[in-house]
């Protein structure tokens, strides 16, 4: 057999309670006759909302499917589950394994007769005291707001500590100005990031290495600078912990919160050149130092959008690189704009008949008709 036990935080005050509850049944099943003690599973700093998002409640689950455990101790039904669906899904998929839950607060046993309606009501009254509290929550977090009044958060920012309520840079922020810096003088986040890794700098999760992913958070981060955007997104669903859309919100950014790690200028720099990378990836054109000298110059005569260069494979299976216009890949199957797709090869034939050399330099744009016709448009230079 084994035992659930549960805290919604790390205070040190729950940390305690965490620790009673796992001691209590561990001694309590060790020493009853009969009993063969299993584990206690245990979830600490977790919500009861939402079981999915508890590992050790998962375990427990995984265990009792594979006929590990038959009966299980838990505090209340409060610290099993707050949300009346996962209650009774779970409840019920224990005793399909015949598997018992005995709740100690309550008195009662999932085996009991009137189990299903005892139980239904405690898990209902559960679920409004963590909705009644997530809303006075969102209430106090919007009053403060109000009075330029708001919490840092977990203090957690690579290159920040938290100091009496304010974000204060530290000894990792000259990660956070070499990637500024390295990316304003035209490196990729992929480079960046292994650049980093071979420094022997770890982000704050688990010192783990740099990933391109981490680069373009902390590129984005407005913190880095100094300003705060307050409600970044709409406010979670009390029972599944994430974004919900349908409820309001109000955002507010507040410039100069704090004492930034990045110069404004820089910050600037780096937000203009990630506002042209993005217009050109909507556009098609995303041009790179490895990029093809052609990237941004060929455009579809039918739509205007740009062309794309692509590698393909012949009949005999030897590679050909084709240009191939993007608004094909936009629409759905069928839907996208019909304009040919055109080998590499008959293209540079077309630029040496126009300007005499395979410079491509010297060409400024190339059209793409529908009749595979290829006007060229030379440099001034």
């Amino acid at each position: 057999m084994a035992a659930y036990a549960r805290v919604s935080t790390l205070e040190e005050e729950q940390e305690e309670s965490f620790e009673t509850q796992s001691k209590y049944y561990a001694k309590l099943i060790n020493s009853t006759p009969r009993w063969s003690f299993v584990k206690v599973y245990a979830d600490k700093g977790r919500s009861g909302s939402s079981a999915d998002v508890r590992p050790g409640f998962q375990a427990m689950m995984n265990d009792a499917r594979s006929g590990l455990i038959d009966l299980i101790l838990v505090k209340s039904v409060s610290r099993f589950a707050r949300n009346v669906i996962d209650a009774n899904d779970y409840l019920h998929e224990l005793k399909s394994h015949n598997v018992e839950i005995r709740f100690d607060r309550e008195g009662i046993s999932s085996f009991d007769p009137s189990a299903d309606m005892i139980f239904n009501i405690l898990a209902a009254t559960a679920q409004e005291e963590i909705k009644s509290l997530s809303e006075k929550v969102k209430w106090t977090n919007r009053r403060l707001m109000e009075k330029g009044i708001h919490h840092v958060g977990s203090g957690h920012m690579l290159g920040y500590d938290e100091i009496d309520g304010k974000l204060t840079p530290n000894k990792d922020s000259w990660i956070i100005k070499q990637i500024f810096e390295d990316y304003a003088s035209g490196l990729s986040v992929v480079q960046i990031a292994t650049r980093l890794n071979e420094m022997g700098a770890t982000t704050l999760r688990n010192n783990s290495t740099f990933k391109p992913g981490t680069i373009d958070k902390i590129l984005t981060n407005e913190c880095y600078v100094g300003d705060r955007l307050l409600q970044k997104r709409a406010p979670k669903n009390y029972l599944t912990h994430r974004p919900d859309e349908s409820q309001s919100y109000d955002s507010r950014y507040i410039t100069n919160d704090h004492e930034g790690i990045v110069e404004r200028e820089l910050w600037e720099t780096v937000k203009d050149m990630r506002e042209e990378q993005r217009q050109q990836l909507d556009s098609g054109v995303h041009k790179r130092k490895s990029s093809h000298p052609l990237y941004g110059k060929i455009f579809c005569a039918g739509c205007g959008s740009p062309y794309c260069r692509r590698i393909t494979r012949a009949y005999n299976g030897e590679k050909l690189a084709a240009w191939v216009c993007v608004d094909r890949f936009r629409g759905k199957k069928g839907d996208g704009c019909m304009n040919p797709i055109i080998r590499e090869s008959k293209i540079m034939k077309a630029v040496r008949e126009k300007i005499g050399s395979d410079n491509l330099d010297l060409v400024e744009r190339i059209v793409i008709g529908e009749d595979y016709s290829i006007k060229i448009k030379a440099s001034k230079e």
